[in-house]
């Protein structure tokens, strides 16, 4: 679920100071080969939304922190195919609407095209909000066929930029790794995310339930950490 959460806490804080699918069955264990692969194709190339909630915390620097209850709702559409103008690549398309509310507050959104080439490799991402335009190079590793409970690997790496055109101003640079891990009895499909600001950084981590066969279902949850020298955000959602 790479990037469907990007700039969610950015967004909340934003609001505040003026702001993924259960397989079904029981975990056979960690001998048990899962379908990685399947599950990434499946996330990309369908739709699904989920409903999420749980807590989002500020805490600024030297002070103690304060709560917000947070709801969210996640989206995920499949557009036509269209040019990713970061690399003038044509390729698949993926609209991802992330809607986060806090009592008291105005609703905020995140909109996000994501790009994959021919075979399924992240190219990169625009969001519609700022324009901001994340660009994947070296290309992208493939995601493996299958793998067992606590295995790991690189994904790729990332320049986001204040636009697509040649020349934008580069805003941070990043990196992904996926995972399969075990948390309560189900097994998830993690997307792990590191961006890298000038003066801050994010951290976000987007997990999706699958079962042996890589089928997406109903449970998901997202955390993200926010760290700059003004203090800390942290978000952290799941599916009731």
């Amino acid at each position: 679920m790479k990037r469907f959460c990007s700039l969610s806490v950015a967004v909340l804080a934003t609001a505040v100071l003026s702001a993924c699918g259960g397989g079904s069955g029981s975990v056979a264990g960690s001998t048990t080969s899962y379908a990685v692969g399947a599950a990434w194709e499946n996330l990309y190339l369908g739709g699904y939304s989920w409903a999420l909630q749980g807590t989002t915390t500020w805490q600024p620097s030297g002070a103690a922190p304060t709560y917000y209850d947070t709801t969210a709702s996640l989206r995920l559409k499949t557009m036509p195919d269209a040019e990713f103008k970061g690399n003038g690549i044509r390729g698949h398309v993926l609209n991802s609407l992330l809607t986060i509310a806090i009592p008291g507050y105005t609703p905020t959104t995140s909109t996000n095209d994501l790009y994959l080439d021919a075979n399924l490799a992240y190219m990169g991402s625009v969001n519609e909000e700022t324009g901001y335009c994340e660009i994947v190079s070296p290309a992208a590793h493939p995601v493996p066929a299958s793998a067992y409970i606590g295995s790991s690997g690189v994904l790729e790496q990332f320049t986001m930029y204040e636009n697509c055109n040649a020349g934008a101003a580069v805003l941070a640079t990043g990196n992904m790794h996926w995972s399969v891990e075990q948390q309560a009895g189900q097994v998830f499909f993690c997307l792990n995310t590191n961006t890298f600001y000038a003066d801050s950084s994010d951290s976000e981590k987007d997990c999706t339930a699958i079962d042996p066969w890589g089928t997406i279902g109903s449970t998901a949850n997202v955390t993200q950490t926010s760290t700059s020298s003004a203090g800390l955000w942290s978000m952290s959602l799941t599916t009731p």
